[in-house]
């Protein structure tokens, strides 16, 4: 789906910030098999967070080795997901603690949204793509998604899901979970 020289252009405009869903089964921090995986990725599935609780160091890092990424590993690696795009919403907020940022200044909201729509068109995101929200419908990132995000994707397909880090479930029930919402899209 893109060419060494879109991968490459997508790697430095967005790789401190987002990912694929494309895991080393042996060091799940090791993201050199993206890259040696283009044929792989993809935008049919986008997955949403909300935020990156730490910086990160080294390219196409996030969602690859934190504490709760082993349940995206499970669900992604070895199913439809391999090589979905995922990405925070809001790039340059570090905390991890969601609830921080429940009352973000309306304009860093308008420079994420103009951000984010960039990205969007950037990985080839279309009226099929599927996004994947990472929490409730009454989560705080499905309510900026929908309030301010949506809007130019209005005919594409939102699934919400529980957060990867959330405890109410075990790893088990949290993947086959996604599973089988996703043997519903």
């Amino acid at each position: 789906m893109y060419s060494l020289d879109e991968y490459n252009k997508l790697e430095n405009k967005y790789g401190f910030y987002s990912s694929w869903a494309i895991w080393n089964k042996d060091n799940q921090k090791d993201t050199s098999l993206i890259k040696d995986s283009l044929e792989e990725i993809h935008s049919k599935y986008v997955f949403l967070a909300l935020n990156i609780s730490a910086p990160l160091t080294k390219v196409w890092s996030n969602f690859h080795g934190g504490k709760h990424d082993r349940k995206l590993v499970q669900a992604c690696n070895h199913s439809h997901f391999r090589g979905s795009y995922i990405t925070d919403i809001f790039k340059g907020i570090e905390d991890p603690d969601s609830s921080a940022l429940k009352n973000i200044p309306e304009e860093i909201i308008i420079q994420n949204v103009s951000f984010f729509e960039e990205e969007m068109r950037d990985i080839k995101v279309n009226k099929d793509t599927v996004f994947i929200i990472l929490g409730t419908k009454t989560s705080i990132l499905s309510k900026y998604f929908n309030r301010y995000f949506r809007k130019n994707y209005t005919d594409n397909k939102v699934i919400n899901y529980y957060h990867y880090s959330y405890y109410g479930i075990t790893d088990d029930d949290w993947v086959r979970g996604l599973l089988k919402i996703s043997s519903l899209i």
